[in-house]
């Protein structure tokens, strides 16, 4: 992952809770201090979901790093947390940070 990049990640959502519901995923970036770096432009957990029973549906996430995130970040963490279950498992998203100007 490169500061400054636009990204963008798809996570896959199901519903498995037998019924129809609304859910709100819960972010959170880890080490949370470099939080205020990393930049979403476009998220599922901006707004609660509704799934019928059974759905699953593709959601995508557009993110950057900010290009003055601190040298001595190496990598991030991004753990989701839905709100349909609180034992339901989180999706992790774990990117090394690479300097500007590497490839």
């Amino acid at each position: 992952m490169h500061p400054g990049q636009l990204y963008e990640a798809d996570f896959l959502a199901h519903n498995l809770t037998g019924h129809d519901t609304t859910a709100q995923a819960v972010p959170d970036i880890v080490p949370s201090k470099v939080a205020a770096w990393f930049h979403k432009t476009e998220c599922f957990c901006f707004s609660p979901q509704s799934f019928k029973r059974d759905e699953q549906r593709v959601l995508p996430v557009r993110f950057f790093v900010d290009p003055e995130l601190p040298s001595y970040v190496g990598h991030l963490t991004w753990p989701i947390r839905s709100t349909m279950s609180p034992v339901a498992p989180a999706t992790w998203l774990r990117a090394r940070v690479s300097p500007q100007d590497s490839d």
